[in-house]
C-alpha cells in the first residue's frame, strides 16, 4: 500500500531531536511493507524528495515555525515565524498533489496536519492525536472544537490518541452524541519508540563524570519552555550527593542555568544532542526526572523504563496510570522537595525494565 504521513515534527537530521516518535512509526508502516512516503517541515516544496532508509521524504517549507522546540514556543520568542503556516500549508498541499496512487494516508497532530490539511483529500485517514493538539482543541471555543471533530468523523477518519488522559479530556469537552461518535471511531496507541543498545555509550557517559561513590546520577531529558518545569529538578539537585544532567535546549535554557549557577560542575547542560547520544544519557542515569506539567503519553519516560531507568515524574497525562502497573515510576507532587526524595528512595534500589504498560 502506498501511504503518506503528514506531520508538522520530522527528524531533519541525525541530530535533530524532533519527531522520533513519528518516524518509528513510518518505519514501522515500512516494515509491514508498504510504500511510505513522509510529507514534513523543512526545505522546499520544490527540491526533489530524498530516500531515508526505507522512507521518502518530501519537504514542505515552513521550517523556521515547525522545528524545535515546537511552534508555539518559536512563535512566542519571534512572532512572525507564525507567518510560515500559510507557505507550510501550501506547500504540504503541493507535494500531495505531486504524490500519484496513495492509499491511505496518515496524519501526526490532528490540528493542523489532519484538519485542515486533510479534510478536502480523498482516501482514508487516520489521524494521530498527540498532546499539544490535544490541549489546543480542549481550550479552543466550543464551535471550532466540534467543527473540527466532525469533519474529522465526516471524513471517516479514524483517530488514535497517544494518551488515554488527552482521548478523556477531549471526549468531555463534547456534545454527548459527538463525544460518542468519536469514541466509536477512536482508540489509545502510544507513539512507536525505537530504543537502541545505549548500553556502552551509557557506561562512557558515567566514566566521563567521575561520580564519586556516594553521587547519583539524577538526568532531565526535555524541551526547556516553561511547561517542562525543570527549574523543580535544578532545586532539588540542591540536595548533597546529586550530579543533574539537563538533556535539552529552548527559551527557558539561559534562566535555569542562572538558577544553577551556584550549584557550579553538579548541574550540566548538555543541550540539544543527536537521539542516540539523548538515550545514553537517560541509559547512564541512576534516576530520570520528568517534572512536566503538560503531557500526553511522555517519551523520555518511556525511554527510561526500557532502559531499565526509574522515573520519578509529576502527574501529567498518562503518567500515574503507567505508574499503577510499574512500581518503578514514581508520581510526586510538584515540589522540589517532594521530587528530592522520590529520587533518594529509587537512586540506591535496583533497575528493572518496564512492562508492556508503558511500550
Amino acid at each position: 500500500m502506498r501511504i503518506a504521513v503528514v506531520t508538522t515534527s520530522f527528524p531533519r537530521h541525525e541530530d535533530d531531536p524532533s519527531g522520533h516518535f513519528v518516524e518509528a512509526d513510518a518505519l514501522r508502516l515500512a516494515r509491514e511493507g508498504h510504500d511510505v512516503h513522509v510529507v514534513a517541515p523543512g526545505g522546499s516544496p520544490f527540491e526533489p524528495p530524498k530516500r531515508r532508509g526505507a522512507l521518502t521524504i518530501h519537504r514542505a517549507g515552513g521550517g523556521s515555525l515547525f522545528a524545535w522546540p515546537g511552534a508555539l514556543a518559536r512563535a512566542r520568542e519571534l512572532p512572525f515565524r507564525a507567518l510560515a503556516a500559510g507557505p507550510f500549508a501550501l506547500g504540504v498541499r503541493a507535494r500531495l498533489r505531486a504524490l500519484a496512487g496513495i492509499e491511505r494516508f496518515v496524519a501526526h497532530w490532528v490540528v493542523p496536519s489532519a484538519w485542515p490539511l486533510l479534510i478536502g483529500v480523498d482516501g482514508p485517514l487516520t489521524a494521530v492525536a498527540h498532546g499539544a493538539d490535544v490541549r489546543l482543541l480542549v481550550a479552543a471555543p466550543s464551535p471550532l472544537r466540534e467543527r473540527v471533530v466532525s469533519d474529522l468523523l465526516a471524513r471517516g477518519a479514524e483517530v488514535h490518541f497517544a494518551a488515554a488522559h488527552a482521548r478523556s479530556a477531549l471526549l468531555d469537552r463534547l456534545p454527548y452524541g459527538l463525544g460518542a461518535r468519536l469514541a466509536e471511531r477512536s482508540h489509545v496507541r502510544p507513539p512507536e519508540l525505537d530504543v537502541p543498545d545505549v548500553s556502552d555509550r551509557s557506561r562512557a557517559l558515567r566514566s566521563e563524570l567521575a561520580l564519586a561513590t556516594d553521587e547519583r546520577l539524577v538526568v532531565v531529558c526535555a524541551r526547556l519552555v516553561p511547561s517542562k518545569r525543570v527549574e523543580l529538578a535544578v532545586m532539588a539537585a540542591r540536595a548533597p550527593g546529586l550530579r543533574l544532567v539537563v538533556v535539552g535546549d529552548g527559551p527557558e535554557r539561559k534562566n535555569l542555568e542562572a538558577l544553577a549557577i551556584e550549584l557550579g560542575p553538579r548541574v550540566r547542560f548538555v543541550g540539544a544532542v543527536a537521539r542516540r547520544d539523548a538515550l545514553a544519557w537517560i541509559g547512564a542515569a541512576d534516576v530520570l526526572v520528568h517534572p512536566s506539567a503538560l503531557e500526553a503519553a511522555p517519551s523520555a519516560v518511556r525511554e527510561a523504563r526500557l532502559l531499565g531507568v526509574p522515573v520519578v515524574a509529576c502527574d501529567a497525562g498518562d503518567v500515574s496510570a503507567w505508574a499503577r502497573d510499574d512500581a518503578f515510576i514514581q508520581v510526586v507532587a510538584a515540589d522540589a522537595d517532594a521530587l528530592r526524595a522520590a529520587i533518594d528512595a529509587h537512586a540506591s534500589g535496583p533497575r528493572s525494565a518496564s512492562n508492556s504498560s508503558t511500550t
